[in-house]
């Protein structure tokens, strides 16, 4: 059975891009289009004088990885503590 896809068009820097993606995942890639939208006109404005397009996607792409290694390390973090909490509190019961 094959899942059902959806198409979510992304326009960025006067390119369309089509991405076909997972339905159940539409709302989600539909947000980080805002949100990458949005911080691309917030680039532009603080930085257009200075660079051109080309350097403002890099800058968005940069920004997205430093955010997306930021979560990861801070969900990484806080699994160690849920565990070390769940632990303690089995060792708790077995005494």
């Amino acid at each position: 059975m094959e899942s059902e896809e959806a198409t979510v068009i992304l326009e960025l820097n006067g390119e369309r891009i089509n991405l076909k993606v997972p339905k159940s995942e539409e709302v989600v890639y539909q947000d980080a289009k805002k949100m990458l939208i949005s911080r691309l006109a917030e680039l532009r404005t603080e930085h257009a004088a200075f660079t051109n397009a080309e350097v403002l996607i890099s800058v968005l792409a940069l920004e997205a990885a430093v955010d997306a290694l930021m979560i990861n390390e801070r969900y990484q973090r806080l699994k160690i503590e849920v565990n070390s909490r769940l632990e303690s509190i089995q060792a708790n019961f077995e005494n």
